[in-house]
């Protein structure tokens, strides 16, 4: 097992989730689009609702969900090693350990959602998301708060906590934006009922004509994107955490 924790196979990891979350958006948006359904703009779960689309979808976010899994595992053990070599104290620990399980939950619940087709389990679907949003976000913030941190004790991890920062706080904006969209629409409730309209319009897929819902999954493609680059970051930082290796 040690072998998954060589600086070259978690940056790996991380390149390859990043690829293969990229390439499932792409083709199931370009999937979706071809399929005549409207360009502008289907939530990223709409793309589930049509078998052409689906297909690319079940598996891309079940190979991305567990890469993110893997990581968020690889980059605590990392973290772990750096943080017992350095006087840090129990803070970083703590930051450590629950911006992994955020991590992971989030891994795992990316891979569950592969699986559940809103048109077909609206309620379990709306729960899966709000747990990936709302788990990916705490995952970057902690992750974010934990470099900073760790700058004060090596100034090369500033590069890296400047740049997560402003990928964090770009997720951030999109989610608040995505949810203000939302809002418009539903007004203040977010029961099932408002949701069961839009179903009814996607089913397979059909035009997306409520202005509102198409702005919101602008921004959540947007956020989505945010946090595949917040996860990217993690390459310069796999460098940083194993350093040790090429002075050996």
């Amino acid at each position: 097992m040690q072998w998954l924790l060589q600086a070259d196979t978690v940056r790996k990891t991380v390149r390859a989730g990043v690829a293969v979350q990229l390439a499932t958006l792409a083709v199931c948006y370009a999937l979706w689009v071809s399929e005549g359904c409207d360009h502008f703009m289907p939530f990223i779960s709409d793309t589930d609702t049509h078998p052409v689309s689906g297909a690319p979808f079940t598996f891309g976010f079940t190979v991305s969900g567990l890469l993110l899994t893997l990581l968020a595992w690889q980059m605590f053990r990392l973290r772990s090693d750096w943080i017992s070599a350095n006087p840090t104290g129990a803070r970083l620990r703590s930051l450590n350990t629950f911006s992994t399980i955020f991590g992971i939950f989030s891994g795992l619940f990316i891979v569950w959602i592969a699986y559940t087709p809103w048109d077909e389990q609206l309620a379990l679907h709306l729960l899966q998301a709000r747990v990936i949003f709302g788990g990916s976000i705490i995952w970057a913030i902690l992750t974010t708060i934990m470099t900073s941190e760790m700058a004060t004790f090596d100034a090369r991890f500033h590069e890296v906590y400047i740049s997560r920062r402003n990928r964090t706080a770009f997720t951030c904006l999109c989610l608040g934006l995505m949810a203000l969209s939302v809002v418009q629409y539903t007004g203040i409730s977010v029961g099932l009922p408002v949701f069961e309209t839009y179903v009814d319009m996607v089913q397979i897929c059909t035009d997306l004509s409520i202005t509102e819902m198409s702005v919101a999954a602008l921004f959540e493609w947007a956020m989505v994107l945010g946090l595949i680059g917040v996860a990217e970051t993690a390459t310069r930082e796999v460098s940083l955490l194993t350093s040790h290796e090429s002075e050996e």
